[in-house]
């Protein structure tokens, strides 16, 4: 099949358009991955461009191997894959420091520190400062270092910051030069030194890459915004091609600056904007709504997604309001079971936040319903797994303190933090002072053990027979074996998966330690995605996914949009967050709310969302509080929620006001009050509404 085969016009022109700066925004839904698969073909195809001449720039390690894997699928350019410089923008910016670490000061076995290594840094760091960690909060600064890093400026003295900041900075800073590391943050930020500080390294990449490709650009933050001007600079009319959605733009907590893709055109003039708007996953209705909400928005560059030829209108976008929050879980587990054919995989319940997660949880297990919370623990999040990590690093970064420190007690080895500072006063590292160090007898022969189980040539070993080595001699496999914690065996089992399917892919440890750093930092670590049960997660984890059916529960105002964001008035990323939302669903859209909500442990009246409110009608079927209707699909139980009750009907008091009744118990009535909270009343004092 030739690579032009199956794209639209629009895409055919976003994919032979490669002179000069170029910015596709691609809606939900249009093709994104294949424009940029069938570009980079394109560029080789015609020979424009040699495979190590292209960087291809991604916001996760899966969304790079997908591409190199569709790329691959074309026979004529396949062996050409393994010479692309195709990534996230970390991965590639680490590869550039491997090549030049000397120039910016950093040796050239530094270590990565992932979110872990950081808090342990910071937790030192703050206590040696005199500094109390529960008002300094290692896990906060560990946030707040990440911000300041993603600025992009890497000569803090030019940055306006609070004396205690500057202080806790420069002391983490200096901690990590001691221990030979840099974290997260300082990987793009190395390398925008090196090239300030390097014009001709500089001048060399930006000759080297002829064609510049990046994924999601509506993501970037400052620093990777200034790294593509550097390589773009005093390059007349640059072949940089950026794909995104504005209307996508959902991460702006984490450093995403939508301004940079909004300002494309002033960062490079005469660009070319080619709009994708042909969506091939979901139905005229699904599209209608979500187009009506988002222009609401007025910071957008604008579009209109349409439905590819094969689409039809489908179902209405469903809006039900029901009691409360529990009422809500019975009935999409109801709908899941109705008309699920036991095909859970095609549902997902899409949440604004974690904690709305718990009354489908509860729900989907009393009625042994299968389900799964993405976003959960991620597999390189799991304790023995980042436990195993820390043994193999020690094992080939013998001054790795902090790895040090997390498994000397992994078993106990009687090593406590008093033996602790006896290591640091007898040698350069704890490793190097735990054979130096006077300790009792006792920590003595723990001590040698632990010396004695790195004492081997693993380089002359495949790292599989390393790792497997180490872990056995240390004790550590044996410490789960003797465990009798419930989920022993699945740890021994998370630890041999490691092992075998992860560990033996690389040639080397250090290979090995490399990848397992970006992983730790990789959003798209879900597991078992291909598994038959209903997909919990947040809308932000949802992102790039699409399922047959969406349930979007608790659209309620204080919830979504959510109270902090009400307050300070920016609500456009809240709309992009429930424009997001309904452009997950191929065919069927099902919004929910609670009249009543447990809040923080209150019970609270809700109003429903706003956003409700702004999706033109015309798409959607409203059932208000009458739970007697019948939707073409996913009609309530007329059992389970009593359509001829008074429960969920608007009353009127005299003094309390507006609200909705919630119980009934003969001529009393429990009333959700909007201003005077839930009240018991007589049924004759009400006036229904």
């Amino acid at each position: 099949m030739h690579y032009m085969d199956n794209l639209n016009d629009e895409q055919k022109l976003a994919v032979t358009t490669t002179s000069g700066p170029l910015l596709v925004l691609s809606g939900a839904g249009t093709g994104k991955t294949r424009v940029l698969t069938s570009r980079i073909v394109h560029i080789l195809s015609e020979k424009l461009a040699l495979p190590w001449q292209i960087l291809a720039l991604t916001f996760t390690n899966k969304a790079a191997n997908e591409m190199r894997f569709r790329i691959a699928q074309y026979s004529e350019i396949a062996h050409l894959c393994g010479d692309l410089w195709m990534g996230t923008f970390h991965s590639v910016c680490l590869r550039i420091l491997r090549y030049n670490y000397s120039y910016v000061g950093l040796q050239g076995n530094f270590l990565i520190y992932g979110e872990d290594d950081q808090k342990s840094v910071l937790k030192r760091v703050i206590n040696n400062l005199g500094l109390d960690t529960k008002e300094f909060n290692p896990s906060d600064w560990v946030e707040k270092i990440s911000s300041i890093k993603d600025k992009g400026i890497y000569d803090f003295e030019k940055m306006s910051l609070a004396a205690v900041t500057h202080k806790i900075l420069s002391a983490y800073n200096a901690e990590l030069t001691r221990l030979n590391a840099i974290d997260f943050g300082d990987i793009i930020l190395y390398v925008l030194k090196l090239f300030a500080l390097n014009s001709d390294i500089l001048h060399k990449y930006q000759s080297q890459f002829k064609y510049i490709l990046v994924d999601e650009f509506q993501d970037t933050n400052a620093a990777q915004m200034m790294l593509l001007k550097m390589l773009t600079m005093d390059i007349e009319n640059p072949n940089i091609c950026c794909v995104g959605d504005d209307d996508q733009s959902i991460y702006s907590w984490r450093g995403a600056e939508i301004r940079n893709i909004l300002d494309f055109e002033k960062t490079y003039p005469g660009a070319k904007i080619i709009r994708l708007e042909t969506n091939y996953r979901s139905t005229g209705n699904i599209l209608g709504a979500a187009n009506s909400l988002i222009k609401h928005n007025t910071g957008r560059l604008g579009k209109d997604l349409r439905c590819s030829s094969n689409q039809n209108d489908g179902e209405p976008v469903y809006f039900l309001s029901l009691p409360n929050e529990w009422d809500e879980a019975r009935f999409i587990a109801d709908t899941v079971i109705k008309y699920g054919n036991n095909n859970f995989s095609d549902f997902a319940i899409l949440i604004r936040a974690g904690s709305l997660s718990r009354t489908f949880e509860e729900e989907f297990t009393s009625r042994n319903l299968p389900y799964k919370l993405i976003g959960a623990t991620k597999f390189y999040d799991r304790a023995e797994i980042r436990d195993a990590i820390a043994y193999i690093r020690l094992l080939v970064y013998p001054f790795d303190d902090i790895s040090f420190e997390r498994i000397i007690s992994k078993p106990s080895r009687k090593i406590g933090p008093a033996a602790i500072i006896k290591l640091r006063e007898s040698g350069t590292s704890l490793m190097d002072g735990l054979k130096n160090a006077k300790l009792s007898a006792a920590q003595r022969l723990t001590a040698d053990d632990f010396l004695h189980a790195f004492d081997f040539d693993w380089q002359n070993m495949t790292p599989k027979d390393a790792v497997t080595q180490l872990l056995e001699n240390s004790g550590y496999m044996n410490m789960w074996r003797q465990s009798k914690d419930a989920d022993a065996e699945e740890r021994i089992e998370h630890i041999r998966e490691l092992i075998n399917s992860v560990v033996s892919k690389y040639d080397t440890l250090p290979a090995f330690l490399e990848h397992a750093a970006l992983m730790m930092t990789d959003d798209n670590d879900n597991e078992n995605e291909d598994k038959n049960v209903v997909s919990i997660m947040t809308i932000h984890a949802a992102k790039g996914l699409e399922f047959n059916t969406v349930f979007l529960p608790a659209w309620e105002e204080g919830v979504f949009p959510n109270d902090k964001t009400t307050k300070e008035g920016d609500l456009e990323e809240e709309r992009r967050l429930a424009y997001v939302a309904i452009t997950r669903a191929r065919v069927r859209v099902i919004i929910t709310s609670a009249m009543v909500r447990s809040v923080f442990g209150q019970r609270q009246y809700q109003s429903e969302s706003r956003f409700v409110n702004e999706i033109d009608k015309r798409f959607m079927n409203i059932q208000g509080h009458d739970y007697s209707y019948k939707p073409i699909s996913c009609n309530v139980q007329k059992n389970k929620y009593k359509p001829e009750s008074i429960i969920g009907k608007m009353v009127s008091h005299s003094e309390m006001g507006n609200g909705v009744v919630i119980a009934e118990n003969g001529n009393t009535l429990t009333v959700a009050f909007k201003s005077k909270g839930i009240k018991n009343v007589v049924r004759d004092f009400v006036k229904f509404i």
